[in-house]
């Protein structure tokens, strides 16, 4: 007896595969997962439970047979009614399972079904055992990816990346020229190779969140960043300040978390965020790290 919204809510609150379950259950319900707003995909929750440590190959692609199985069935289907508001998406991209996603993410872009798209693309080694060969596979396929299914880029409003090195590939361009939606970001073990310095000028981006773990970065340079509200940085691999701040006038978070390394020498907080004028919520955790000129925070 209770309304479609009553049930949809309900629905929103499960998991994708018990929601497509229910489909089951009567007539009454047959329509409803397909009604939904709001789309989480992990790949991850189809691997097998407990998951496997570490995840085996056949594992990986087991599980985006079925996720692109659930993609398809959401997506490719006439009974796919209901524009899509927000599809969160975690995925492996092995093999040839983009051939099938990246259609699909496609043309719901296209029609105007799919509005927001919240896209990771995850890798499952560790950084420690990450080589130069596979980070700059990695990019390769991401690269490739997004250039056989551009629609992709313009949808996206998050995402994720594991273990990529765009040695090869423009970064900036790829980041902040194509993908002009783009509000938050997160790089895991991402680097442009041969610790480079990151420089972002990008007056035009809607970016609002970045954040990087253990990036092998010579330094981060932000020079132009309007919408940037937190900065989290976990993680650095370089000798002097890892990081320099020019125009984010909307900045209210940062985060800085390293462990000192044999080659840290001594840097200035205050130089750092000397020309940051909004910040609210600092966070610092060093761990031995030195800092020096603390106090000129609070002058």
């Amino acid at each position: 007896m209770l309304s479609d919204d009553i049930l949809l809510s309900i629905l929103a609150r499960v998991n994708i595969t018990t929601a497509a379950r229910t489909s089951v259950l009567s007539t009454r319900w047959k329509h409803l997962p397909w009604l939904l707003h709001e789309l989480r995909f992990d790949v991850k929750a189809f691997l097998p439970t407990p998951h496997p440590d570490p995840v085996e190959a056949e594992h990986m692609d087991a599980a985006m047979a079925s996720l692109t199985n659930a993609i398809r069935s959401f997506l490719g289907t006439p009974q796919s009614e209901a524009t899509i508001s927000k599809l969160q998406l975690k995925l492996y991209l092995i093999n040839n399972y983009s051939n099938v996603v990246g259609p699909l993410l496609s043309e719901a872009i296209d029609i105007g079904t799919l509005k927001d798209l919240d896209l990771a693309i995850v890798d499952e080694k560790e950084p420690g055992d990450c080589n130069d060969e596979h980070m700059l596979h990695q990019a390769s396929v991401v690269d490739g990816f997004f250039s056989a299914y551009p629609s992709v880029i313009h949808c996206l409003t998050r995402l994720s990346l594991d273990n990529v090195c765009f040695a090869k590939w423009d970064m900036h361009h790829l980041l902040f020229d194509c993908c002009k939606q783009l509000q938050s970001l997160l790089l895991s073990n991402c680097d442009m190779g041969g610790l480079s310095v990151w420089k972002i000028e990008a007056p035009d981006s809607h970016l609002s969140v970045l954040e990087l773990e253990t990036c092998c970065l010579r330094k981060l340079e932000v020079l132009h960043l309007p919408k940037l509200e937190r900065l989290y940085w976990d993680g650095w691999i370089c000798p002097n300040a890892p990081l320099s701040l020019g125009v984010v006038p909307s900045l209210t978070e940062l985060h800085l978390i390293s462990a000192a390394t044999d080659g840290s020498q001594e840097f200035k907080l205050s130089d750092v965020i000397r020309d940051t004028m909004t910040l609210q919520n600092l966070t610092l955790s060093f761990q031995g790290e030195k800092v020096i000129d603390f106090h000129a925070l609070f002058l």
